[in-house]
């Protein structure tokens, strides 16, 4: 199965986001940070990674640059909080910088593993 990278600094959030994957029967591995995110990519072998975006360090923005110009490039997810300013300025600004798939949080567990799923699909294969 598909590793998966979660990238995100709501603990509560990300624990449960972990087991939702690990139940699907993802390899999943998290950070509470980008800037601990992209240490923890460069070490494994992620296809996807999930990345929040207003986090402290290293916020989703920063990451996802980074992460467009890795060999091999990962697929990406970008997920921020419902509120005004991630709607019309952070989420469009992630799907310039070429992510995937963007969601809002709250997140629905089947609306995340059917953008998986097909974020996974859209992936070149290596």
């Amino acid at each position: 199965m598909a590793s998966v990278l979660l990238i995100d600094d709501d603990e509560a959030l990300r624990n449960v986001t972990v087991e939702i994957l690990k139940e699907a029967g993802y390899v999943v591995d998290d950070a509470p940070d980008g800037r601990s995110g992209l240490e923890l990519f460069r070490t494994g072998k992620h296809e996807l990674v999930i990345t929040d975006i207003a986090m402290p360090d290293m916020d989703g923005i920063e990451l996802i640059i980074d992460l467009t110009r890795a060999a091999p490039r990962p697929q990406i997810i970008a997920i921020s909080g419902d509120s005004q300013f991630s709607t019309s300025v952070y989420l469009p600004t992630a799907k310039q910088l070429g992510v995937h798939s963007t969601l809002t949080k709250p997140i629905r567990a089947a609306e995340l593993l059917s953008a998986i799923e097909a974020a996974l699909a859209a992936a070149p294969k290596r």
